[in-house]
């Protein structure tokens, strides 16, 4: 209706009736019908390769299952996992759900054994699965781990010397299968618990139920991936292994660490023919690192659709279509909801990219913008952008506080981001609101000046911060990486802004140019291959040598 449109609301009904069943009813399903199918393959660079079918990872699944209720699992009880994407990790995690357990996510960014222990604590963990990793690379942060007063039981997801008086994966599978029972599960249990970086430095515990995890509506339809490449960690809702075992596509994966690591890009890029994928999620960084190789390239071969999430993208990403892939998807979501929440689908040759733009709700979604007084607002005016729908998470873990901010009636939960919706019943995303800064009263989003600055073709990543400022409260300074064997200045950078910030028309006198310039050599990064502008913050605070007000 017409009056609809007034308020910055929309939804996309679901075409597809939900699934009701649990993961390991999913899973035994599939085993049955395809049981030779290749649903794991894990990559390595240098061609070594390793896969798991359906059939193996069911029957190891289950005998880890039952050896977990063994030790005394039960039902309900928290077991963390930890250590980088492997084949065994995935079979550990479907083990932990059979056995009635609720995986915990151990991102491989925790860096030490009290960050790993203050969440085993938060989420009470019975027990964990560890990776021992390559060459004792965790040695010290394991030996302490075992020694910890609250005794966890404790399985190693691969076999060590140093660790031989502990259960690991490979012996529980190569013994004979017990009849030990598994319990009885349910479609609302939950089994998952994300663990993200609350922005009070406590981890935020976000949980998911077989139910949640089983209705995603972009991975069930006609269009899902047949194959998709991603190699985002396994801890992390968009590289969660489950849900394309799940819905029977091959999940194709390396090192989360290859695609973020500048080298040669074409080395992951042939990994991906070399596996005939149909789809991949791939990093925005590494994209940017295959646009500059567009050039030397020449190749018959086409991915169907290259996805794309985790920050703002432009119409410079479009450079992929007709080159590396046929289609451009654009998503956009959050670990609280499950994953995709938004999507632009097939971009294609040609098409625009207004940046920011995420398209429309998943199916399933409604989604609303509201000013800070809680009320929905008109078309086309920004705001912070709320979502409902039947697979996000209830609460916060363990955290009413958290969850009672983020909640507002009606069950719309509030996702810190700031959006537009059109008139024309798109989506467009504008900024976090935490990342937003305020300079003498006015409100700048970093990714409009990040946009222009990208422009430059000297530059290979920006990162725009707010560094605090007497009179102004706030002033804007661009951090930049220069491209490999180029010189490009500071002054080189605040001429091109210069160029293209309006500043003379600009209401306050400054409008969005900026103030500060600082090269770096390269960026602190995080695990998630995006830059860590919280590091960079307080790097250009230290360099330009700004005490902060207290």
């Amino acid at each position: 209706s017409d009056t609809m449109k007034n308020y910055s609301y929309l939804n996309t009904p679901r075409a597809l009736s939900y699934s009701y069943q649990t993961v390991p009813e999913a899973l035994e399903f599939q085993a049955g019908k395809f049981p030779n199918h290749e649903i794991l393959v894990f990559r390595k660079i240098d061609g070594w390769r390793e896969t798991l079918t359906y059939k193996d990872l069911y029957a190891q699944a289950v005998k880890m299952a039952k050896s977990l209720v063994m030790k005394g699992i039960k039902k309900g009880d928290k077991v963390a996992l930890y250590g980088p994407n492997t084949l065994q990790w995935v079979v550990g995690e479907v083990a932990v759900i059979m056995a009635g357990g609720v995986a915990v996510h151990v991102t491989s960014s925790v860096k030490g054994a009290s960050e790993l222990q203050e969440i085993l604590e938060v989420a009470e963990c019975q027990g964990i699965l560890i990776d021992p990793g390559t060459n004792g690379r965790r040695r010290d942060f394991i030996t302490s781990l075992l020694k910890s007063p609250n005794p966890l039981i404790v399985v190693f997801l691969r076999r060590t010397a140093e660790f031989a008086d502990y259960d690991n994966l490979q012996s529980i599978v190569e013994k004979e299968e017990t009849d030990t029972e598994l319990p009885k599960l349910s479609p609302e249990d939950d089994i998952l618990v994300f663990t993200t970086s609350g922005s009070t430095g406590k981890p935020k515990m976000i949980c998911h139920s077989h139910f949640g995890v089983l209705n995603n509506a972009y991975f069930q339809g006609p269009d899902r991936p047949p194959t998709l490449y991603n190699d985002r960690p396994f801890g992390w809702i968009s590289g969660s292994p489950l849900v394309n075992i799940a819905y029977g596509t091959t999940r194709v994966f390396a090192d989360s660490t290859v695609g973020v690591k500048e080298g040669d890009p074409m080395k992951m890029w042939n990994l991906i023919r070399e596996e005939k994928c149909s789809h991949a999620l791939l990093m925005p960084y590494y994209l940017a690192n295959l646009i500059n190789h567009k050039k030397d390239f020449n190749d018959r071969y086409l991915l169907r659709a290259i996805l794309l999430s985790g920050h703002i993208i432009d119409q410079s990403y479009s450079q992929v279509i007709g080159v590396y892939s046929e289609t451009l998807y654009i998503g956009y979501g959050l670990t609280e909801n499950g994953g995709v929440t938004a999507i632009f689908p097939n971009i294609r040759r040609g098409d625009t990219i207004v940046t920011g733009d995420v398209g429309v709700p998943c199916e399933g979604v409604e989604i609303k913008i509201i000013d800070d007084t809680g009320s929905t607002l008109p078309r086309d005016h920004p705001g912070e952008l709320c979502i409902r729908s039947r697979v996000a998470f209830h609460e916060y873990y363990k955290n009413p506080e958290a969850t009672r901010t983020t909640f507002i009636a009606g069950g719309w939960f509030r996702s810190g981001d700031i959006a537009v919706i059109t008139q024309n019943d798109r989506i467009v995303i504008k900024g976090r609101i935490k990342n937003v800064l305020a300079r003498g009263g006015r409100t700048i989003f970093p990714e409009a000046i990040e946009k222009v600055v990208n422009k430059m073709n000297e530059i290979s990543y920006i990162v725009v911060v707010a560094v605090p400022d007497k009179r102004l409260y706030e002033e804007i300074c661009v951090c930049f990486v220069a491209k490999p064997q180029i010189d490009v200045t500071e002054d080189d950078v605040k001429d091109f802004c210069a160029q293209h910030f309006e500043v003379t028309n600009a209401a306050d006198g400054v409008g969005y140019m900026p103030t500060y310039f600082l090269k770096f050599k390269e960026f602190p990064m995080l695990d998630s291959g995006k830059p860590n502008r919280k590091a960079i913050q307080t790097e250009a605070v230290h360099r330009l040598g700004i005490h902060k007000e207290n």
